[in-house]
């Protein structure tokens, strides 16, 4: 099974970061608006989010939009929610 947004990620509270290769900014994603626009069982694999996401900046300037990187930030244990 591919790695998906499943909703223990959204119930833990760990997050997904995007980075842009080409304007160096960086936002963090909304995991829970991931989930409702692309569905719980959409892959979350690099490849595959590279597709739906891109850097709005540099598409309005007409760079390349997709020289992008994301970062999963797991919650700490002490952080987690009970």
């Amino acid at each position: 099974m591919l790695a998906s947004i499943e909703p223990q990620k959204l119930e833990a509270g760990s997050g997904l970061s995007v980075w842009c290769g080409t304007c160096k900014r960086s936002a963090t994603l909304n995991v829970a608006e991931l989930v409702k626009r692309l569905g719980p069982d959409y892959s979350r694999l690099h490849w595959d989010l590279i597709e739906v996401i891109y850097c709005h900046e540099c598409r309005a300037a007409g760079r390349d939009d997709r020289n992008i990187q994301f970062t999963n930030h797991a919650v700490s244990p002490e952080m987690r929610r009970r």
